[in-house]
């Protein structure tokens, strides 16, 4: 192919005239320098040295929670949303369940203990997080893998505590402020207000305790009142500091905790044992 161009240039080539003035020169100097551009712009492309840009990571677009289904199994997505509720494993196998709220659509991204000391101080209920993920399908349920404790980041976080001996610091010694999002709001509710749309939310409902079933998760009750009723989802660590024989139908209590979605339908994580108060405390 090489060998062809120069047959090609050689005889398409204007031939010199008698006397060449300056202009003429510049003129012939751009031909030869093109003489060698030409042949090595045609190497490249036949060697395939010319390729496209990779896409940077940080570049990748969001998949809304909402729209992720199992046609997106095995394939490694960028979300965005809020935490709803943390559930810390119950045996050395089992994994961190991270309950992501986004548009009233709930999905669990699961992780084990390895990954904990890289991103405990973001995973915390009402953090709002970005997260690289592969989606996976377990026992016939959509769930998010974190594989990398760098594929995690913090998008804004609940604003901190301050405790009297801050507010007490002199301006000079005060650090400013991060710039933080709300922390979901605590709303007292009736059930029947729970719809599936509260997802990320933290309430507080009473009720009684009307029936109970063990999960692979810990222990879920169902709570009503006078206007409905729901899941109430109690981990291995949350039982462990409850009275397991007041746990029973009948038992009135009050509880504090996010809603999540459960096969589509809100459920109420309580985060620790002192968010169930039972009536006889």
């Amino acid at each position: 192919m090489v060998e062809m161009l120069y047959a090609y240039m050689e005889k398409t080539r204007v031939p010199k005239p008698d006397r060449q003035r300056w202009p003429i020169r510049l003129i012939s100097a751009g031909t030869s320098v093109h003489r060698w551009l030409v042949p090595i712009f045609v190497l490249a492309l036949c060697t395939d040295l010319i390729v496209p840009l990779p896409v940077r990571a940080d570049d990748a677009p969001l998949t809304p929670i909402p729209r992720i289904s199992k046609s997106l199994a095995k394939q490694e997505i960028t979300v965005r949303a809020a935490i709803a509720s943390v559930r810390e494993p119950d045996s050395q196998r089992a994994p961190y369940i991270v309950t992501l709220a986004e548009g009233g659509a709930s999905l669990p991204m699961v992780y084990w203990s390895d990954l904990q000391p890289q991103v405990a101080s973001k995973v915390k209920v009402g953090n709002v997080v970005q997260a690289k993920v592969t989606v996976s399908v377990y026992r016939d349920q959509l769930e998010l893998r974190l594989r990398s404790g760098v594929d995690l980041e913090l998008a804004s976080a609940v604003a901190p505590t301050t405790n009297a001996a801050d507010a007490t610091a002199t301006p000079a010694a005060a650090s400013p402020a991060p710039v933080t999002a709300s922390p979901p709001p605590t709303t007292a509710t009736v059930i029947g207000k729970i719809k599936a749309d509260w997802a990320g939310r933290v309430v507080i409902i009473s009720g009684t305790i009307s029936g109970s079933q063990d999960t692979p998760q810990g222990r879920e009750f169902t709570v009503d009142d006078a206007t409905g009723e729901i899941p109430m989802l109690l981990g291995q660590k949350v039982l462990g500091g409850l009275s397991a024989s007041q746990l029973q139908p009948g038992q009135a209590l009050t509880v504090t905790g996010a809603i999540a979605l459960s096969d589509g339908k809100p459920i109420i994580v309580p985060e620790d044992a002192s968010a169930v108060k039972l009536a006889t405390q």
